[in-house]
Order: C-alpha cells, then structure tokens, then sequence
C-alpha cells in the first residue's frame, strides 16, 4: 500500500515534533501537533473505507467502557482521557451515519451538519477538562448542549432510515435508544437530577449500538462512505 510509508513517516515527523516540543516547553504547542495528528489518523482511516470505520465505531465503545470503568473505580484524571478519546472517537461514528439510507436525505444532512459540528464542540470542551480549564458544574453545563445536538443527529438517522439497506431493525433500534440516552444526560444536567442513571443507560445503549454499527460498515467493504441518501430498501 502506497500510502503506508507516508503514513509512517508521518507518526515519525509528528513523535520527534512532540517530543523537541516538550522538551523546550512548548506544551500548547505540542498539544496541538498531536491533536492535529490524531485528527489525521481519523481521516485517513476513514477514507480507507467502511471498514476501518467500522474499527473505529469498535475503539469509540471501548473509551466509553474505559471512562465508566474509572468512573466506578474513583480515576478521575483517567476517566477525562478516556472521555477525550471517546469524543475524538464520535467523529467517524457520526460521519459514518451520513451513509445510512434515509427517507428526507436533505433533512438528514441538515441534521447531521450540526450532530458534526457538536461533535467536534463536545472534543473541544473535553480537551480543556483534561487541561485542568473546565470542570464541576461549568463543564456539565457546557457539554450538555453538544451532547443534544449529538443526540439528535443519533435519532435522526436512526428513525428516517429505520431497517434500511443492510441496517437490521435492531441496530437502529439501540440507535434511538443511545440517542435517548445521551438526550436524558443533557436533560438530568438542566433540571438538576442525579445523571447517574441517564448516564448508565446511555452508555449501555451506545456500546450495544455502535458493536452494531461496526458490524454492518465492516459487512459493506464494497460500498464507500456515501454522503447522500439512497432508496430505502427493507431486508430486514
């Protein structure tokens, strides 16, 4: 594969930049190198096809089993790496819904602009927690908003391609339940309810869809991300 050498040499170009960095003290700027790499990655992955998305959707449940993991065990510092991860993570997740068949596909797309653009909002946001700029009410509060925003693009794909091409009717089942859930985190936030609960749900919901979701980009290896809707076409 061509693009292997440049992708390496690449993570080599990026790994000394990082490192010469440090070592002068230049942590914003080494911040910046590694998370413009990680961005990289993403795309390049991505554009290689359904199934490297598919691996992608498989990563993103595990940062999310690993941020509730320290949760429970009392890591905080841990569990905000993890939650960074799983929000880079959500990007190709959320790309990937834009090949899902739907019924209003400019509807669709207007939702999933913005389901995006609350994505990249809600890595942001996760990006000063782990610096230490944002925490307690103030990063609740924040991340509430790209969390709906999130939760209703989840819901949206889900429900206007509802068992379409490919898409068993389970998978896009635990889609609205995962979009639900994230919706009742945001929810718990505003109202001042315990978000324990919402947040468990959510978490649940999201592994056991995203394990579905994986499932069917890793089973369409001929199709490539499609930005369009297409005819709806019940085999499930």
């Amino acid at each position: 594969m061509r693009w292997a050498p440049a992708l390496i040499w690449t993570t080599v170009a990026v790994f000394i930049a990082a490192l010469f960095c440090q070592f002068v003290g230049w942590e914003t700027a080494r911040s910046v190198i590694l998370i413009a790499w990680v961005a990289f990655i993403l795309a390049v992955f991505m554009t290689r096809g359904m199934r490297w998305t598919g691996v992608l959707t498989y990563m993103s449940a595990a940062a999310l089993l690993g941020a509730v993991i320290s949760q429970v065990a009392g890591w905080t510092s841990v569990r905000g790496w993890f939650l960074l991860a799983w929000a880079a993570l959500l990007l190709p997740v959320a790309i990937a819904l834009f090949s899902h068949p739907m019924r209003g596909p400019a509807w669709g797309m207007f939702v999933g602009f913005f389901g995006v653009v609350g994505t990249v909002w809600l890595i942001v946001l996760q990006l000063f927690a782990v610096a230490g700029l944002l925490s307690g009410e103030a990063y609740r509060g924040w991340s509430a908003w790209p969390l709906v925003l999130i939760a209703i693009w989840f819901v949206v794909a889900s429900a206007i391609g509802f068992g379409a091409e490919r898409f068993p009717r389970w998978v896009d089942g635990l889609g609205l339940l995962a979009g639900v859930g994230l919706l009742a985190i945001s929810v718990s936030t505003w109202t001042g309810a315990p978000a324990e609960g919402p947040g468990l749900f959510a978490a649940v919901t999201y592994c056991l869809w995203v394990a579905g979701l994986g499932w069917v980009c890793w089973g369409t290896e001929d199709v490539s991300h499609r930005f369009r809707g297409l005819s709806l076409e019940h085999t499930f």
